[in-house]
């Protein structure tokens, strides 16, 4: 495709999404302005179309000033933030799993702790290459910042491995038991 047809599809789903958008606020308002011509007449109360007009209007601007929305960049760097919380608390927590049960070797043996330690932290690990391809995409979109995007991908990436270093014996020990999980082998 040339580059005049992405950039068409690009603000045609654009339109379709801002015209969503609209679609949602309208039916938030009309939601609310009925609630509340409901409220005043249930109250005996009578509702002329100016007052109806003025609800309407207050409404619209309660659901807009209540709506916020990310841009991309914004949206990634929480993203990341999360990610790399995760990446240290996960490594904590199979820290806290080893000190209460360090003989462990069987699966059933191991703690809440170093089992949700270790998922997030594994989680966390495969944020990695998923932000690098993000960084990657972001590259052929003029409206994302791309530098920005990169700086939080490297920052991602040095705090899990900062995380891997200082607990990598708590998050892989279940891994070197004597017991790899091999079809026939007493994992007992």
């Amino acid at each position: 495709m040339s580059e005049k047809q992405n950039l068409a599809i690009e603000i045609k789903e654009e339109k379709d999404l801002i015209e969503q958008y609209k679609k949602d606020v309208q039916s938030e308002a009309y939601r609310l302005t009925i609630e509340d011509i409901n409220q005043r007449l249930d109250a005996g109360q009578e509702i002329s179309d100016e007052e109806k007009e003025k609800i309407i209007e207050e409404n619209l601007e309660k659901i807009l000033s209540n709506t916020k929305t990310l841009s991309p960049n914004e949206f990634h760097k929480m993203i990341c933030r999360i990610l790399m919380v995760m990446a240290v608390i996960g490594g904590f927590f199979a820290f806290i799993g080893f000190t209460l049960a360090p003989e462990s070797c069987a699966s059933h043996e191991d703690t809440i702790w170093e089992k949700l330690g270790i998922a997030l932290f594994i989680i966390s690990m495969f944020g990695v290459p998923i932000n690098i391809i993000i960084w990657l995409i972001s590259l052929f979109y003029s409206k994302v910042d791309s530098p920005q995007i990169l700086v939080w991908v490297f920052f991602h990436t040095v705090v899990v491995i900062i995380s891997m270093a200082i607990f990598v014996d708590y998050i892989i020990q279940d891994m070197f038991c004597g017991c790899f999980g091999f079809p026939g082998e007493d994992c007992s």
